[in-house]
């Protein structure tokens, strides 16, 4: 069994069984286009939900009520009566998250639950929030769009690019509004630059960058104090691991499982989805990666199985590239640019704005511009509102499904990258992942190198 490097997928877990996790077609995915129907449409069609009015309350569940999940659970009770909602139910498999969240919302313990789908059951709740560990995002908004609600699920979309078009594919079939839990597509500096590129004034987008970057030191990132509290007494551990491996109760894989590739990717779905998303949303023209590479490395860090520190690159059909650098221990990023070939628009996070300048060539044609705007960057409040608005008008919010899986096409193929040391191309007709020789990534006996002989599906 091969050792944990930034290579490989992490101790106790051999490169053969990250394969097949990541495999995008091996659990029976139909290969088909996002247009064509998926073998799922074939079954019964889900419970629709209410159809909600303009002047409707939308009545709100919460799945998953860790930091992130009573983060939410504040914000939409503060902001209740402004987005005409009602706060209804809780769940959560660990009993004193469960409570804490039940306290803030006053709820009798009837509203509370530790199984998601009985909370799905209750026909009064219109729409769910999502604030899961990754390995249960899909599953539970899979489960909830059947069900008839609407998602609000935290980044990333799901834990492996499989899953991904799984929760697509459900979304387009029930028509239930999504929105990825990616706060800064609805900061309004990234939509003014969409603007200026859908009015031509960029010109053909050539090249972006950007970064997320950060230094907690002398605090390891995602490492967090065990609650001595918690125990298999209150806390549902079989439950809470889902379809990653099985181990004993562990409470520092409970608490930082950050750190751990079981349950999340690292900076590339926890930080770079801020980023790779709304810069996806500038472009009017959605694209998946055609492909995609990626570098990681341990500089500092030794208690994780995960980088800190990561590069992606990725290169769309229309000739576009993507360049993203992720960091937990330095925070001196790369300046957000967009690149046209008439124009540059450059970022300020700080300022929050953005400016249009144009190419020496084109100074004639094109006048500078500048915008910015007094709100605070990244707005959860905001993008919760923008959901809201969507359910009841029916149109696509700013994290919609559309760019949602687009953008996590690129977290996951850069995992892939990443881990495996390899070029990774995407078709996006077939749904096909393919290494640099054009060979379809599968599970792989890398004690052989040999393909296996009867692959088995990750569940």
């Amino acid at each position: 069994m091969p050792t944990s490097t930034s290579n490989q997928p992490g101790e106790g877990r051999t490169r053969r069984t990250f394969m097949k996790e990541t495999a995008t077609l091996s659990a029976g995915i139909t290969a088909v286009g996002l247009g064509a129907q998926s073998a799922i449409e074939a079954q019964q069609a889900p419970y629709a939900g209410k159809v909600l009015g303009a002047n409707d309350r939308i009545v709100v569940g919460f799945i998953g009520t860790g930091s992130q999940g009573q983060a939410h659970v504040r914000y939409q009770s503060r902001h209740a009566a402004d987005n005409n909602i009602a706060t209804a139910a809780v769940c959560d498999v660990y009993q004193k998250r469960l409570k804490e969240a039940q306290s803030m919302l006053k709820l009798p313990d009837s509203a509370t639950y530790t199984d998601h789908r009985k909370l799905l059951e209750r026909k009064d709740i219109d729409a769910v929030t999502i604030a899961t560990v990754d390995n249960w995002h899909a599953p539970c908004s899979i489960d909830a769009m059947e069900a008839g609600k609407h998602v609000y699920c935290e980044k990333p979309m799901t834990r492996y690019l499989r899953e991904a078009f799984e929760v697509y594919d459900t979304c387009k079939r029930t028509g239930k509004t999504f929105q990825l839990g990616s706060q800064f597509c609805s900061d309004k500096k990234y939509h003014q630059a969409a603007k200026w590129v859908k009015d031509g004034l960029a010109g053909p987008l050539v090249w972006m960058q950007a970064s997320y970057c950060r230094n907690n030191y002398p605090r390891s990132e995602w490492t967090y104090q065990n609650d001595p509290d918690a125990s298999p007494d209150n806390l549902d551990w079989n439950r809470w691991l889902g379809q990653a491996p099985k181990i004993p109760f562990n409470p520092d894989h409970y608490f930082s499982w950050h750190k751990y590739y079981a349950y999340n990717n690292g900076i590339l779905g926890n930080l770079l989805p801020h980023r790779v998303t709304p810069l996806l949303m500038v472009n009017p023209v959605l694209e998946f990666p055609h492909r995609v590479v990626c570098t990681g490395t341990r500089a500092i860090s030794t208690d994780r199985e995960i980088t800190d520190t990561t590069h992606l690159l990725a290169e769309f059909p229309s000739g576009l590239t993507l360049f993203v650098a992720g960091s937990t221990v330095n925070e001196k990023g790369v300046a957000d640019t967009i690149r046209g070939h008439k124009a540059t628009m450059n970022f300020s996070s700080s300022q929050n704005n953005v400016e249009l300048r144009p190419e020496r060539p084109f100074t004639d044609e094109i006048d500078p511009e500048d915008f910015s705007i007094g709100e605070r960057v990244g707005s959860v409040p905001a993008h919760e509102k923008n959901w809201f608005d969507c359910i009841r008008s029916g149109e696509q919010p700013n994290g919609n499904i559309e760019v949602a899986v687009r953008s996590h096409a690129v977290i996951a193929m850069s995992e892939i990258a990443e881990r495996l040391s390899m070029t990774v191309l995407f078709d996006e007709k077939t749904r096909k992942l393919t290494d640099g020789t054009g060979r379809e990534i599968e599970p792989i006996d890398y004690d052989t190198n040999a393909p296996v002989r009867k692959p088995e599906p990750w569940v």
